[in-house]
């Protein structure tokens, strides 16, 4: 059976790709190849424009990202990404869909694969570094450590229904002397501070800022729980931000295996 030329639809890939905290130096070498045979870019707000420039020169750019209080409704900004990754696929473009951090860590990366799936698009995902990662590497605290703690938590500092979420296993895990990641924290970290002493958090816990993580302008900030009030009436660390908090959220130094 002949098949008409126009009817032909080469094909396409549509990959969810991590872009790492910002600097382009920290992209996987997967990340690199995507951008460089991709079409179309659908493109996050949290990463610089050195990471795009890296693109393959033809490749259509598109703004896809969100601001903290931009206005934008978000469940119409996702669909309207989905109607653009089925879209472009439809059309055989090569597709990145350009996620700052890691896709599945508080992204909407596993939204997206779920939709490319229902669809019956073709697509992978590619991880990226994500944001709390790359800042315990800045300021050297190892998030596991032998013989001190033998895990780690990710947690949003969002508010739901007026309150935190699962603030008892975050405390248990401070208690435990291992860190906690804490994203998307900073406007929240007064209540989140007093929330966790009065669960019994040692007042004294370590709590370290990191803004702006991988950009130029990154900045490092220190403090302690029960200083957090007091260090932000004296210091307005830029956004978006992580903070780690633990016993063991500081820098290795050079005895501290001795």
């Amino acid at each position: 059976m002949l098949t008409n030329k126009q009817d032909v639809v080469k094909p396409h890939l549509i990959s969810i790709v991590g872009a790492g905290p910002g600097d382009p130096e920290l992209l996987t070498v997967r990340a690199l190849r995507r951008l460089e045979q991709a079409d179309v870019i659908l493109y996050d707000a949290l990463h610089g424009t050195d990471i795009l420039d890296l693109a393959t020169p033809h490749a259509r750019k598109i703004y896809a990202g969100k601001h903290y209080q931009d206005g934008q409704h978000q469940t119409e900004r996702q669909d309207r990404i989905h109607e653009q990754l089925k879209q472009f696929a439809h059309e055989g473009k090569r597709v990145v869909r350009l996620k700052a951090g890691d896709p599945f860590i508080f992204g909407r990366g596993a939204e997206e694969l779920a939709f490319c799936f229902r669809e019956n698009l073709t697509v992978e995902v590619v991880p990226g570094i994500t944001a709390g990662l790359a800042a315990a590497s800045c300021f050297h605290i190892p998030v596991t450590l032998r013989n001190a703690n033998s895990m780690a938590m990710f947690y949003t500092g969002h508010k739901r229904n007026g309150g935190f979420e699962n603030m008892d296993e975050v405390a248990a895990v401070l208690r435990a002397n291992a860190p906690v990641m804490v994203y998307m924290g900073l406007k929240n970290l007064i209540l989140l501070g007093k929330e966790l002493m009065q669960r019994k958090v040692p007042t004294d816990t370590p709590l370290q800022i990191v803004s702006r993580v991988g950009h130029p302008d990154q900045q490092l900030f220190s403090t302690q729980l029960d200083e957090v009030e007091e260090f932000l009436s004296k210091h307005d660390p830029p956004m978006p931000a992580v903070i780690i908090l633990g016993t063991k959220a500081h820098q290795i130094k050079a005895d501290t295996f001795v």
